[in-house]
């Protein structure tokens, strides 16, 4: 309007003097345009943005997707009045018909891999042994190696240690994992450069900070030059190393570092495939083990990763097949609707080192539920080997807060819990720490009921404070109720059932709503058990009150 033209006659205008040329009277400059913008795109993706060559990776299909619907624009060039032409005809019609049959089946194959429609699948991903004792299984607290250094207090160790040897100014402390070498735990990290400018001085690494996880002072700098490293760039880019290393690899993308048996740094990177259709079920597949002295990496299956390794799986992994494996219990509908036994991973996310195995550890809590778990899962790192022990009791927030309670004037912030075997009793470990992340004492919080805290200038001092608490725990022998109700419940290979009795003029306020628990095993004659039953019954107080004898008057 006016002498100006709309976008339409603009558009118009160039298709007219160019896109009929270069479409159908020209079309090899067509070809030769798109195919160095297609050259670019490839470059950016694999150089820049390391896009494995595998179809399960997300990134993968989106530049599939981008090149295809690349290859479509010289459709948009075709005159309006000029005659469709059948496909074998017009080639630039068969991108257009490959985009969208590659959508068609992604969107297909994605909506019937869902959980939706497979809702076990995503619930098998994980194999979960449900039947096994936790003061069994677990190493007990006299020969576990239960660590005083936490991840936080690591990190701060790092960095004075860095600071002390001049490299401050250049260098920084990567990611911590706990390992275990020469049965020792120690916190491991890579050195890593601050910026460009600190790589093109420098060109190597000065080696890795070691920490000694059940000793704060066994702070040390390993001096090995490492050229690969995950701060470097251009081709000593360690995650670019193993990208073009291994091309059809999906990667962690963030590999860690560990020791082998011989004491030599080696960077582990796990790999991913999906197991449901190729959209869904993310699991792990294998490891990528890198060399950072010299750049060698070697791919090993997760069944065959070297002995050395701790970390084979990761916690993305785990925690999101616990969720799954906890939320599908009852298939999807269950999961949005009524969420009947429907369990989910706790805020608490800890690693413990057991029977000479580094295992994920977290506490399981009912969906909606309060401050406390209903068992703990511990999943072995290499192997992905899964036991849930039902525990009743604290999650790790609210063991926590407990210890901090006990010294509320101080204003310690806690490590996160650790829970171990306490001759048999579920107990969380946790470090107070002041304000400089320094720990300053220990605390032993009793899982089943979190108001039996100990806490001590050292270890000794609070484990001897603790187990004068627990032995004074309240029990209770030969007490007489009536039942109000009873249910059963079985749990693994174990049948248990919980009852409530009535309250009577001796019971303390609120009794009518203790939960007694009592395995099968303690009486034959249980099952035949019927709310307004008098028995006689022994059992210690906590969460869950257990019932330790029972008599049916």
């Amino acid at each position: 309007m006016n002498g100006k033209m709309n976008l339409n006659e603009i558009f118009s205008s160039v298709n007219e003097k160019f896109g009929e040329k270069l479409t159908l009277k020209k079309p090899w400059k067509m070809y030769l345009i798109l195919g160095a913008v297609t050259v670019l795109v490839l470059f950016i993706s694999t150089y820049f943005g390391l896009t494995p060559l595998n179809v399960y990776h997300g990134g993968f299909r989106t530049l599939v997707t981008i090149l295809l619907a690349l290859w479509t624009i010289p459709l948009f060039f075709r005159k309006k009045d000029t005659e469709k032409k059948p496909l074998l005809k017009n080639p630039w019609q068969v991108p257009l018909w490959l985009l969208t049959a590659f959508l068609a089946f992604q969107i297909i194959i994605g909506l019937i891999t869902s959980p939706l429609f497979m809702a076990n699948e995503y619930r098998s991903l994980i194999k979960v042994v449900d039947n096994h004792e936790f003061a069994v299984d677990v190493e007990d607290y006299t020969t576990m190696q239960i660590p005083v250094v936490d991840k936080g207090l690591a990190k701060k160790l790092g960095e004075k240690k860095l600071g002390e040897g001049n490299w401050g100014s250049q260098y920084h402390v990567g990611a911590y994992y706990m390992i275990c070498h020469n049965d020792n735990l120690y916190w491991i990290a890579p050195i890593e450069y601050n910026d460009l400018f600190a790589w093109m001085s420098r060109g190597t690494s000065p080696g890795y900070v070691m920490i000694n996880a059940n000793d704060s002072t066994d702070v040390k700098i390993i001096e090995q030059e490492l050229r690969f490293v995950d701060s470097a760039y251009l081709w000593d880019d360690l995650n670019r190393s193993n990208y073009f290393g291994n091309l059809t690899a999906w990667r962690a993308n963030d590999a860690h570092l560990e020791l082998t048996d011989s004491g030599e740094p080696r960077f582990v990177d796990t790999v991913y495939v999906n197991r449901i259709g190729l959209v869904n079920g993310m699991d792990v597949v294998g490891v990528i083990v890198t060399n950072p002295i010299t750049g060698e990496s070697a791919y090993y299956d997760y069944e065959n990763a070297p002995t050395w390794i701790n970390h084979v799986m990761t916690e993305e992994v785990i925690t999101y097949q616990l969720n799954d494996w906890g939320q599908y219990v009852n298939g999807f509908f269950n999961s949005l609707f009524a969420k009947k036994d429907v369990l989910a991973v706790s805020t608490g996310i800890n690693y413990v080192y057991s029977n000479g195995n580094m295992y994920l550890q977290t506490g399981m809590t009912s969906v909606g539920g309060d401050e406390s778990i209903v068992g703990v899962m511990m999943v072995d790192m290499r192997t992905k080997e899964t036991f849930f022990y039902r525990i009743g009791g604290a999650t790790e927030y609210a063991a926590a807060q407990s210890a901090m309670g006990k010294d509320q004037e101080k204003r310690y912030t806690a490590s996160d819990p650790i829970m171990i075997n306490m001759d048999g009793t579920p107990t969380y470990f946790v470090m107070l720490k002041d304000d400089e992340g320094l720990v300053k004492r220990y605390a032993y919080v009793n899982v089943k009921d979190y108001n039996i805290v100990a806490t001590g200038e050292t270890k000794a001092a609070a484990l001897s404070e603790y187990k004068k608490l627990i032995a004074l725990a309240p029990s209770h022998e030969n007490e007489t109720y009536t039942i109000s109700a009873i249910e059963q419940v079985p749990i693994g290979a174990v049948t248990y059932y919980y009852i409530k009795f009535n309250a009577t003029a001796q019971t303390p306020t609120g009794f009518e709503n203790y939960v007694f628990r009592v395995s099968v095993e303690a009486n034959p004659q249980i099952p035949f058990l019927k709310a307004g039953d008098s028995v006689t019954i022994s059992y210690e107080s906590g969460t869950v009150n257990e019932i330790t004898s029972i008599t049916i008057n």
